[in-house]
């Protein structure tokens, strides 16, 4: 889970074309901090976006990638994936296109409950003023 966890959050997070350092560091206090996140090594960690990085660069769409990565994730385990990814995106005080886009495949490819959705954005509105 925690491979798929970071891979979803770079995911989101390289929508744009750019992981900025607010991005990056979001990341990595993530990977530090959170629970489901302690204990990555460095070793899972580089797999992780080496795996991510190869899909993308061989042209897999999004939707697919978002597809491969959830089917190791329980229902809640995307929920809490989804919710950090809205987070990262949002990080830098600005939501792109590209980046409401990936959080729309991954809302839709993994069927976010639409409480969970609402209970997100109103979290990032208020925090984040997007």
């Amino acid at each position: 889970m925690k491979k798929e966890i970071i891979s979803i959050l770079y995911l989101a997070a390289m929508s744009d074309g750019i992981v900025d350092d607010i991005e990056k560091g979001l990341i990595r206090n993530y990977r530090e901090y959170f629970p489901s996140l302690k204990g990555l090594s460095d070793q899972e960690f580089n797999e992780a976006l080496i795996d991510l990085t190869k899909k993308i660069h061989a042209g897999m769409k999004e939707k697919y990638i978002i597809d491969d990565i959830g089917s190791s994730l329980t229902n809640d385990e995307k929920n809490t994936a989804y919710a950090l990814a809205v987070e990262v995106c949002a990080s830098n005080f600005r939501i792109v296109p590209a980046e409401s886009n990936i959080i729309t495949i991954i809302q839709e490819n993994w069927k976010i409950n639409k409480n969970i959705i609402a209970a997100v954005n109103t979290s990032v509105k208020l925090r984040y003023d997007v």
